[in-house]
């Protein structure tokens, strides 16, 4: 017999539990089955003969005659993650549109019980800079998509703070102004799982005019930067992002940070943690957009060190987290930097 691949065993409150995450179902796992379970691996040790134990084992298709074995085109983590999220909807796809509809207005008459986490506020903070109110944007948007290019290495510039405003207001701020319909949940430029809008932006401020260098939380309701953060380099941003150093003199950037507190609020599912990347990829797009308008390169990536960036903007790693990176800035227009350049060129002579 083999032991299914589609389990593994962690501890939840101190107990052994073997979780099925093909099935999404949980299993609490007592001492002796434990010690069943080890005989059946290959550690070498003598098999057991309690066959009520091989038997529940057999039942729960721990133990299978089959070898279940697949082979993930990503690593074996990213495949458990795919499965454990896979199929994980809060509604019945069998139902009627009737019936799917009773179903969701369940889940609202459940959510609207809980009171809404309480998100940052202005007077959270000590540091508190209102950003000038935002110029209008006119312009052709195929000219600025044509126009948007992902940068490499930027030039030491400084932007004026009217490009900070315009981009953090047409990016992040509450551009439709206040909708009796959404009530406090105030919609932004890009597409929110459920309106719940939990993206929030830290600004790392370089080269900003009228701005000290720092990391800053943007606040939509008041269009301002409250400081989180004095000091901010750009050998801190290199640690922030893996060694990458793509983003060494850029004028500005943000940290996409997914506030998971008001996700769960809604949706309970493993499901929501997909939410979290393709709402941030919605706000990344828009802001790069947003970029071209103010003639501002960006580059992108969603390589870095989390735990680095949880310490430098204060963020607590549960409640709320980076998901994502962009820096702003004027830049060469080319696909490579100078560094990989060079040791490209090396490597052709070699």
């Amino acid at each position: 017999m083999n032991i299914s691949h589609n389990f593994f065993l962690y501890f939840k409150n101190n107990e052994p539990v073997l979780f099925n995450y093909k099935e999404k179902k949980e299993y609490s796992v007592r001492k002796e089955y434990l010690k069943t379970l080890i005989d059946h691996s290959n550690t070498g040790e003598e098999k057991t003969n309690e066959d009520i134990i091989v038997r529940d084992f057999i039942n729960a298709d721990i133990l299978t005659d089959k070898n279940n074995l697949e082979t993930p085109y990503l690593n074996y983590y990213a495949h458990i993650f795919h499965n454990i999220t896979k199929d994980t909807s809060v509604t019945m796809s069998d139902s009627t549109e009737e019936e799917w509809a009773g179903q969701y207005l369940e889940v609202c008459k459940r959510v609207k019980q809980e009171p809404l986490p309480r998100r940052g506020k202005v007077e959270d903070f000590e540091v508190v800079i209102k950003l000038p109110a935002p110029d209008e944007i006119n312009l052709n948007l195929v000219d600025t998509l044509k126009k948007r290019k992902t940068v490499r290495e930027f030039e030491e510039t400084e932007v004026d703070i009217r490009q900070l405003s315009n981009l953090l207001f047409y990016t992040f701020g509450y551009i439709h102004g206040e909708e009796e319909e959404y009530g406090e949940f105030r919609r932004r430029s890009s597409p929110s799982g459920g309106c719940l809008q939990i993206i929030e932006p830290y600004i790392t401020v370089f080269n900003v005019e009228g701005v000290k260098k720092g990391v800053y939380w943007y606040e939509p309701e008041t269009h301002s930067l409250c400081k989180v953060t004095d000091e901010f380099s750009y050998q801190d941003l290199r640690d922030c992002l893996a060694g990458q150093f793509f983003g060494n003199k850029c004028s500005f950037g943000v940290f996409f940070a997914a506030n998971l507190e008001v996700l769960a609020w809604k949706y309970k599912t493993p499901r929501n943690y997909k939410v979290v990347y393709l709402e941030a990829g919605h706000f990344s797009q828009t802001s790069q957009l947003i970029a071209v308008t103010q003639s501002l390169n960006t580059w992108i990536t969603g390589a870095f060190t989390e735990s680095a960036i949880e310490k430098l903007c204060q963020m607590d790693g549960i409640k709320k987290i980076p998901v994502f990176f962009t820096a702003y800035g004027k830049g060469e227009l080319l696909s490579m930097h100078s560094i990989m350049r060079k040791k490209l060129d090396e490597y052709s002579t070699n």
